[in-house]
């Protein structure tokens, strides 16, 4: 064993955990990128040992070694996490961690989690609780190929070339092949699809190649004179310290960022290569290598841990959550990873079934008691933060004051107003919501009338995205994003309701902001379908000489392409030159969205209150609000969302029996059309209808 090598690992462990608890320090997950190139550097040289040894590579050795050493600690990661979930998550949640447990099962988990975050109406989800399976994913991915590569490519150099160390040098350009192509492919997909990239297997597998080229290059480190090895370590250990604190996720990740912490890991494993490197005692004390041996374990629980204590008591501090991840990470090395890892299982024996019985005997009596004290701990410790998740949720959901709901007007905000003040004081979910809100989550805008015209490709029919009689003397459009394609449940009530008055267009894209300006959005073919769109549509407006435009995109902030920050008034300094090309002054409605609310994922559950789903109005509304209300005058309206989204600043998960949205941004469709009187007296009152 490597002490700078476990050293390596805890420096990279420690930097996970916390950016992931405490979001510091901003660059702590280029700890993975470590782990991939110890990973590819460690594996490599077991596989090439073993060919020296024995003169060929036992596939069946391997494997067997590699489930022992992965296995016992993710799946009880998998099945704690998946019980708990039953038991403390909404159903949508628990059914989809459920699923999450399932990809990772089959080391599948970062292509699964790539299709959840390319799907737009679930890019505002929760995080996955099995999250950092992604990783561990990839890893098993290049190990199910590189050992038959490896294999191989010693067989034949075995054969031909007839010398380990030319088999070693054509092991090595393997590598360097594998390691350019998926370097050239990070930098394509970084630039283009980053969310992808950052999970991709072919966008990641540089990494652990770079391991794997120092491992086949290995004799020729001997070389370098010791102090410049020390220097090199140190180099290396200074430029991943520095890499954690200089690197964030507005760079460009994995290419070509990730070059840095993957080259200065390269640096540390080179300059030990030759033997143990004392000088380079931040890695090589006592602790540190303790922390790298609980490393794998520390990685695999420290995520549900904060999920499911940060869920129960959001207030928890920042000790408590520590203390609780390394206490069971430590549980599960000693009670589980280990005593798995060095057991007889999946081990030859050379056909003896006496061998066989020996080696168990002597196992169970060296560990067989620990593996039971480890299921006993495992249960005693997953009930505690179930029965903490339920006391903490139902001991703290009741206000301190309930709100008063006001007294009922003419005017037909006011009973929405009514229904928003109950909810907010509410400590107890309706048992007559409908839909649920488990429905809710689970149908996102799938049930939405308008889906269809906002969705990714060409342009839609105009005519099929219009509501109301055609031979209406009025026509109007609702555009924008995925906030407009909330708000279409409203407007086609309005337009059905109106006595054949008026005809209402909702119409637009998701993800797709209808400013000027473009604005990145990862989602899958957004960015290549926005600016037709958006073209579609004014020149629809203009041709049509629309009676009203009402437009509504997302108030939050955003990047250009190129990932220049934008800001709220340069948001809606952009969304009026969009506008302009409308050709309708005077004519134009800015409808803001509802201010952002609770994440109902995290907040909304069996033993939950309503209370722990009552959000804040954001800045980020109030910075786009004041910016847009500023417009009034200069031949456009603002209409506030406030006085059907929030009361007294609360803004509830829902208002009388109807959920009033299915995630942190939008309107469900029943709630949507619920508001359609309030927003026509809206308009009504401004003198457009």
């Amino acid at each position: 064993m490597r002490r700078d090598i476990q050293g390596l690992r805890a420096v990279a462990i420690v930097a996970v955990v916390l950016n992931h608890v405490i979001l510091w320090p901003t660059g702590g997950f280029i700890g993975v990128d470590i782990f991939f190139v110890i990973s590819g550097f460690l594996i490599t040289g077991i596989l090439l040992r073993d060919h020296e040894s024995t003169g060929t590579i036992s596939l069946r050795r391997f494997y067997a070694r590699r489930i022992r050493r992965i296995a016992p600690a993710a799946v009880t990661v998998l099945v704690v996490t998946a019980v708990l979930a039953h038991f403390l998550f909404n159903t949508t949640r628990a059914l989809s961690t459920l699923w999450d447990a399932a990809w990772s099962f089959v080391f599948a988990a970062n292509w699964h989690f790539t299709a959840i975050g390319t799907d737009y109406f679930h890019a505002t989800d929760p995080a996955s609780p099995l999250q950092p399976y992604w990783s561990l994913s990839v890893e098993e991915q290049f190990y199910l190929v590189w050992p038959v590569a490896v294999l191989l490519v010693l067989s034949v150099g075995a054969k031909h070339l007839r010398s380990a160390r030319r088999g070693r040098a054509v092991l090595g350009l393997v590598a360097v092949v594998v390691i350019v192509a998926s370097f050239f492919y990070a930098l394509g997909e970084s630039a283009t699809t980053p969310a992808t990239a950052y999970l991709s297997t072919f966008s990641r597998v540089w990494e652990l190649g770079v391991g794997a080229l120092l491992a086949a290059a290995a004799p020729l480190f001997p070389r370098i004179p010791v102090v410049l090895r020390g220097l090199l370590g140190w180099a290396g250990l200074l430029g991943i310290l520095a890499g954690f604190f200089l690197i964030d996720d507005s760079l460009a990740f994995p290419g070509p960022w990730a070059a840095a912490p993957v080259a200065a890991t390269a640096l540390v494993i080179i300059s030990g290569i030759t033997g143990p490197q004392h000088y380079l005692f931040p890695l090589t004390n006592p602790l540190s290598v303790w922390i790298g041996d609980i490393s794998y374990s520390l990685y695999l629980w420290h995520f549900p841990v904060m999920v499911f204590l940060l869920m129960a008591d959001p207030t928890l501090s920042v000790q408590v959550v520590l203390g609780m991840i390394l206490a069971l990470s430590t549980v599960s090395y000693y009670l589980i990873e280990q005593p798995v890892h060095r057991s007889p299982w999946l081990h030859p024996f050379g056909g003896s079934a006496e061998s066989s019985r020996l080696a168990w005997r002597t196992w169970r009596e060296k560990f067989g008691s620990q593996f039971i004290l480890a299921g006993l701990s495992l249960f005693v410790i997953a009930t505690v933060i179930g029965v903490s998740a339920q006391v903490t949720l139902h001991g703290t959901s009741s206000p301190a004051a309930p709100i008063a709901a006001p007294g009922p007007v003419e005017d037909p905000t006011a009973q929405l107003q009514a229904d928003l003040g109950a909810a907010a004081s509410s400590t107890e979910w309706p048992g007559n919501l409908s839909p649920s809100l488990d429905d809710a989550i689970a149908t996102t805008s799938n049930n939405n009338p308008a889906r269809g015209c906002f969705e990714v490709g060409s342009t839609p029919s105009f005519d099929g995205c219009t509501w109301g009689n055609s031979d209406a003397p009025n026509h109007m459009y609702l555009v924008g994003d995925s906030t407009a394609l909330a708000y279409a449940p409203a407007f086609k009530a309005i337009a059905e309701g109106s006595n054949g008055q008026w005809k209402i267009t909702t119409i637009g894209l998701y993800g797709c902001r209808f400013t000027a300006v473009p604005v990145q959005n990862d989602g899958a073919g957004v960015m290549d379908a926005c600016p037709q769109r958006k073209q579609d549509v004014a020149q629809r407006i203009v041709a049509d000489n629309t009676r009203l435009v009402v437009i509504s995109n997302a108030y939050a902030l955003g990047k250009t392409p190129d990932r220049t920050a934008l800001s709220a008034e340069t948001l809606v300094a952009s969304t009026a030159a969009e506008a302009a090309t409308y050709n309708a002054a005077g004519r134009i409605v800015y409808l803001a969205p509802p201010p952002l609310g609770a994440n109902l994922g995290q907040c909304y559950s069996p033993v939950s209150s309503p209370q722990n789903c009552n959000a804040g109005i954001d800045q980020a509304w109030q910075d786009f609000a004041a910016a847009t209300a500023a417009l009034n005058g200069t031949g456009s309206f603002f209409v506030s969302s406030l006085p059907f989204s929030c009361y007294n600043g609360a803004c509830p998960a829902f208002a009388g029996t109807i959920p009033t949205k299915y995630d942190t941004v939008h309107m469900t469709a029943a709630y949507s059309a619920h508001i359609a009187p309030a927003i026509r007296f809206a308009l009504g009152a401004l003198g457009l209808m």
